[in-house]
């Protein structure tokens, strides 16, 4: 097949155009189709139509010189030849080490973000949440750990949420510290000379001591702390008489008048409850991690309950539990007297503040960073169960060891350590605890070799 020199030079003058074209695609539109006369054979100087502020070309001859001469639609309108219109370019957006296409949305961390234009710019435009792990406090953390004292680790329960979410649901104390003030501490006596450097009660009295449990996103920890060291003192009162392992679902459901559940609970209120109707057992009871509707009567002078239906079997109509009750809950001061209270009593309750870095806490000694300083904190109820300490530094670190209630997958197995002796997050302000009522168990005898008026506890103290 043969091409006439004809054909072949307006092919050529069409793919050069083509090849050479370089108006931006935004400025396509009607240019040589808007002339009169159209378009020009051969060379024509005035064959010309206004672009922005100069002028395109519609003649044979505007390839020859410079090709982006000739308008826009010079080769569709002119020469009837489709060019393909150049694809715009690819804008991505870069962040955190990935690409994103542009108008793609992600979640990072607990922000919405989208991959879109500002300011001239392909960029990622994120929400301003502030998150539960904030990525340069938990990074600080881990490379000046030996300057924190502690370790951090980033957990994925928490990746992804919120911090007013963690503030809201994973802590769960109504804090009240004018009517704390008003709660007279307990007074003791004992020789300071002679409490020891550490005590551990999960050594001493093993399996009697309650294990941590998570309380989910349910601001429950007044329960689960309160209903914890109860059943602890149960164990320890009776001398390993009593093992029963309480429900904290039951106090949740049930001391439902003026506390609030899944967001929060004040503990001299949870306390009185139990004074008054009792605990029953974890396995007649078992815990929800949610709010749900009281399924045992409330009954001040009962002994027993049913449990609940749902966990009796088809053919069951009586299974019954004890009733656990204890006694006026009484307030514990100072440094040695807290330690005196463990020694000889069993673990106690303890509201602490907490600020975002504690969510990241792995192991070792806590104390805040204030790397997040300006964030807001929250009171969160915990159970301390002994203290120890240990050489940082070429000094000696004294502290507390604590029960957290966020699972055995957070800090050590569930457990903490904090500063002791100088009210690290305000934790040695407001500590409680109440005597076991083991009365009604068949357990005989002083337990513990205390007078009757520790057995029975203060008279009454609790607000």
């Amino acid at each position: 097949m043969t091409t006439t020199p004809v054909v072949a030079a307006m092919m050529v003058v069409a793919l050069g155009c083509a090849a050479a074209f370089e108006y931006a695609p935004d400025l396509a539109g009607r240019y040589c189709s808007t002339r009169p006369r159209g378009c020009c054979k051969g060379r024509q100087d005035d064959c010309t139509v206004p672009i922005l502020d100069t002028l395109c070309y519609c003649d044979d001859f505007c390839n020859h010189t410079r090709s982006e001469d000739c308008c826009p639609d010079f080769l569709p309108f002119c020469k009837h030849i489709n060019v393909p219109v150049a694809p715009a370019p690819i804008k991505n957006c870069y962040a955190n080490g990935q690409t994103y296409k542009y108008g793609e949305t992600v979640n990072i961390n607990c922000n919405e973000c989208r991959c879109q234009e500002s300011n001239g710019k392909t960029q990622m435009m994120c929400s301003s949440n502030e998150c539960l792990v904030d990525t340069y406090i938990l990074d600080t953390l881990r490379h000046q750990a030996h300057r924190f004292g502690w370790s951090a680790g980033n957990y994925s329960e928490f990746w992804g949420r919120r911090y007013d979410e963690g503030l809201q649901l994973r802590l769960g104390t109504l804090h009240s510290k004018r009517k704390i003030l008003q709660m007279k501490p307990l007074k003791a006596a004992f020789q300071r000379g002679k409490l020891r450097r550490s005590y551990d009660a999960r050594e001493v009295w093993g399996k009697y001591i309650s294990k941590p449990i998570d309380q989910g996103w349910c601001g429950a920890s007044w329960a689960i702390t309160t209903v914890q060291v109860t059943t602890d003192r149960f164990g320890i009162m009776s001398k390993r008489a009593i093992g029963d392992v309480l429900s904290p679902q039951h106090l949740l459901s049930c001391n439902n008048l003026n506390q609030q559940g899944c967001q929060g609970g004040h503990l001299t209120r949870a306390w009185n409850w139990i004074r008054k109707f009792g605990l029953i057992t974890e396995e007649c009871y078992p815990w929800e991690g949610r709010m749900s509707t009281c399924a045992v009567p409330k009954k001040k002078k009962e002994t027993m309950a049913q449990c609940p239906s749902r966990v009796r079997s088809n053919n069951d109509h009586t299974t019954k539990t004890r009733l656990h009750r204890v006694g006026p809950v009484y307030r514990v001061a100072t440094e040695e007297g807290i330690m005196h209270e463990i020694l000889t009593s069993g673990p106690v309750q303890a509201v602490m503040k907490v600020s975002r870095d504690f969510f990241m806490y792995k192991s070792g000694v806590y104390k805040c960073s204030n790397l997040a300083s300006g964030s807001r904190t929250g009171y969160h109820s915990v159970r301390i169960v002994g203290w120890g300490e240990e050489y940082q530094g070429g000094r000696i670190v004294k502290y507390w060891i604590a029960s957290n209630s966020w699972g055995s997958w957070w800090g050590e197995n569930g457990y903490f350590r904090i500063l002791k002796g100088v009210d690290e997050c305000e934790i040695e302000d407001f500590v409680i605890a109440a005597w076991a009522d083991i009365d009604d168990f068949d357990v005989t005898g002083n337990p513990l070799g205390y007078d009757v008026f520790l057995l029975n506890g203060p008279k009454s103290n609790s607000v």
